[in-house]
């Protein structure tokens, strides 16, 4: 297996293990958020494929490794994104002051 594949998908293990991670780190119900940057980056690293495929369709092996490589990245990169995203956003939640029921 060229070198270029095995690291493509170490970045998908690595941001698969990731948002585990971060779901383990959010609230009980918030935790199902996690699939949505793991759906953004396959989406950005398929577009990547999609794109960079020739419309003839002539591509050696090597250059196919070489894209798959890139929409892994591409891919990794989105699903860090999210899960920063994500982190922050759940950290502003929990910082947020309770409003008082007037009604108790």
């Amino acid at each position: 297996m060229p070198a270029t594949m095995q690291w493509s998908f170490a970045l998908i293990g690595l941001a698969i293990a990731g948002a585990g991670l971060v779901g383990a780190y959010l609230p009980r119900g918030d935790r199902w958020a996690v699939l949505l940057p793991l759906v953004a980056g396959a989406g950005i690293g398929i577009a990547v494929l999609a794109l960079g495929m020739p419309s003839d369709g002539n591509q050696s092996t090597d250059e196919q490794s070489r894209l798959f490589f890139e929409g892994s990245i591409a891919g990794f990169l989105t699903v860090a994104a999210g899960l920063t995203l994500l982190i922050a956003r759940s950290n502003r939640f929990e910082r947020a002051p309770v409003v008082p029921d007037i009604g108790a």
